[in-house]
């Protein structure tokens, strides 16, 4: 009887350790196919912001507005913005020293943009065609300004260039039509020959009293030793050309449409192919000194004075225009605009935004070369250019920074729990003497 006992605790001992071992195993497993944690959500990535492992941003999908490029971008790949037509502000933080071209082409929205970096250039057309972008500051880091850079941006009113600016490229401000001035600082070497062109409102140029390659005068565009008149402003109505300059150059006059009377000096030795070209000039004087007048295409003056057998006289007859003689006639005297200053650096009266230069009572340089475009000498008062140039505007809004960390959560290994053999032996024992037990009592039966 105590036999028997002993062989039914044994195997209900067995029994509990079968179904202990089955729980366990299903725990483990339960441990191993347990899901990884989920890594955070990239904040970039849910404001539509598109960066590759390089710190480039190469794409924006996000709802537009004020835009805060996050501080891990450290460039922005060529039109990463383009085309968006919902985004109305963007700053720019310090982190950022490339653009590449066409950043913000056809932006049409795009009022205000915050550049915090170091960049060394803005890229061809990287503010092309964004038609409501008013006032900019170009960071004192920039040295170049690139083709159609700011191109069809018809309402910016204001541009102030820094100190370090070398370059700026053919048709860099072409059709701004807004731009009333521009401020040439020292370090400028290189202006395309249609930088301005388009910019129709645009009445001074102002180039430091240093630069060692450009000089202005009466608000216009010279060379340095003033021997050749490089570029009028399209927005002037009058002009006086300086003594001692020999050579008008090619499109120096193109699309002065309002001004409709020009006196050249008599140290004019050159008339360049097309200087007046889609110019509103009606009648002008030619001196004798002149020698060469090239041709000007879609350009016809009513009269032209002049002395009788001059090359003035020659062009007339060649182009069927009316020659008048100084001998026989009076020709009509060119005034310059009230105020207008005649000296180096034209008149610098700042615009109150710091970027546009007007006709001042005396001369000055007026250059405007630091980012506030407070200098001005005694061109006239300067405003100051940060206040509403800004593309400081906007208000800086720091991005986090999401860091993104592998899971470290080890996992669960195969192997079996060695608890397992010894239950499932114990198991076994214990059925074994249910068994034999079962079979001894039959025995004793029969």
């Amino acid at each position: 009887m105590a036999m028997r006992k002993t062989r039914r605790v044994l195997a209900w001992l067995a029994v509990f350790c079968m179904i202990f071992t089955m729980h366990q195993n299903t725990v483990v497993s339960y441990a191993t196919e347990a899901p990884a944690e989920q890594p955070a959500v990239d904040e970039a990535a849910a404001n539509g912001f598109s960066i590759d492992n390089t710190g480039t941003l190469v794409g924006y999908s996000g709802v537009g507005g004020d835009v805060v490029i996050p501080s891990t971008v450290t460039s922005i790949a060529a039109n990463a913005f383009a085309g968006n037509t919902s985004i109305t502000s963007v700053t720019i933080p310090a982190s950022v020293a490339l653009f590449g071209s066409g950043i913000f082409a056809n932006c049409t929205s795009l009022t205000t943009v915050t550049i915090q970096g170091n960049i060394s250039s803005i890229p061809t057309q990287t503010f092309y065609n964004c038609a409501n972008l008013r006032n900019v500051y170009v960071p004192a880091s920039v040295t170049a300004i690139g083709s159609e850079a700011f191109a069809e941006c018809v309402s910016l009113s204001g541009i102030t260039l820094p100190g370090g600016v070398a370059t700026i490229a053919d048709r860099a401000f072409y059709d701004c039509a807004s731009l009333s001035g521009v401020s040439i600082p020292a370090t400028v070497s290189s202006i395309g020959s249609n930088a301005f062109a388009g910019c129709v409102n645009m009445t001074s140029y102002s180039v430091d009293g240093s630069n060692g390659y450009y000089a202005s005068s009466g608000g216009c565009l010279y060379n340095k030793t003033m021997t050749k008149l490089l570029s009028c402003p399209e927005g002037r109505s009058s002009v006086t050309i300086a003594d001692g300059t020999k050579i008008i150059g090619s499109n120096a006059f193109a699309n002065c449409k309002a001004i409709r009377s020009l006196v050249l000096p008599n140290s004019v030795t050159t008339i360049e192919s097309n200087a007046f070209a889609g110019s509103g000039i009606r009648d002008i004087t030619i001196m004798a000194g002149v020698t060469s007048i090239g041709s000007q295409g879609s350009w016809t003056a009513d009269i032209i004075y002049g002395e009788a057998n001059s090359a003035a006289q020659t062009y007339a007859n060649s182009n069927s225009i009316v020659f008048q003689a100084l001998s026989s006639s009076t020709p009509p005297q060119d005034t310059e605009d009230p105020g207008e200053g005649n000296t180096e650096g034209g008149g610098g009266n700042k615009k109150p935004n710091g970027g546009g230069t007007t006709p001042g009572s005396t001369g000055g340089d007026g250059t405007g070369t630091t980012p506030n475009g407070n200098e001005g000498s005694t061109g006239g008062s300067a405003g100051s250019g940060q206040a509403t140039t800004t593309v400081r505007g906007g208000t800086t809004v720091a991005a986090s920074s999401v860091s993104h960390e592998k899971d470290t959560t080890p996992k669960t290994g195969d192997g079996i729990n060695p608890v397992f053999f010894f239950c499932l032996a114990f198991m076994l024992v214990g059925v074994s003497l249910l068994a034999v037990g079962k079979r001894r009592a039959l025995q004793r039966r029969r």
